[in-house]
């Protein structure tokens, strides 16, 4: 008994830790990623993209080449497993797209986004991933930001200059 709840302690972490590194994918535009959190074979329905995942990476790609800053939050989730290597989740997210600024304007325009992700996750070969996806849009709203971040912060980047791919990771001695 020990044994099979520490195992499936073990799947839920790992299934959350791919919700969460999706999640960060999109917002640093890592788009192997993205696309590491799908199987090849892996379909998504996310808004007006409904396709395979190598194009739902195309279509982020498109999408995102005028968003400054993003961020997802997921949270909610619930893991119904179905057997050894199937499990069905639902977890919340909320995302926040802001666009670049237009012509030199001190606002922008920020997308804040409620859905919820309906997944299928499925084990081969011993690693968890999304086989399917539908994204359930709750919310989409529109609001004019203005920035009021001052420059002497470590500010945000959408790539992998971002500081959570190197800050304090020098090399051990």
């Amino acid at each position: 008994m020990t044994e099979r709840l520490v195992s499936r302690l073990a799947d839920r972490m790992e299934i959350q830790d791919c919700l969460h590194r999706y999640a960060r994918a999109v917002d640093r535009l890592d788009y192997e990623g993205i696309a590491e959190c799908y199987f090849e074979d892996a379909t998504d329905a996310h808004g007006s993209y409904v396709g395979p995942a190598a194009g739902l990476v195309e279509d982020i790609r498109r999408r995102h080449q005028t968003i400054d800053a993003a961020q997802h939050f997921v949270t909610n989730v619930l893991i119904d497993f179905d057997g050894d290597d199937r499990a069905f989740v639902e977890s919340y997210c909320l995302a926040y797209l802001r666009q670049q600024p237009v012509d030199g304007s001190t606002s922008q325009s920020e997308a804040i986004t409620r859905c919820r992700y309906v997944d299928r996750f499925e084990r081969r070969d011993g690693r968890w991933a999304i086989a399917d996806r539908v994204v359930v849009f709750d919310e989409s709203v529109s609001v004019e930001v203005v920035d009021i971040r001052r420059g002497d912060w470590v500010a945000s980047r959408r790539d992998k200059s971002d500081p959570v791919y190197w800050w304090g990771r020098a090399p051990q001695a």
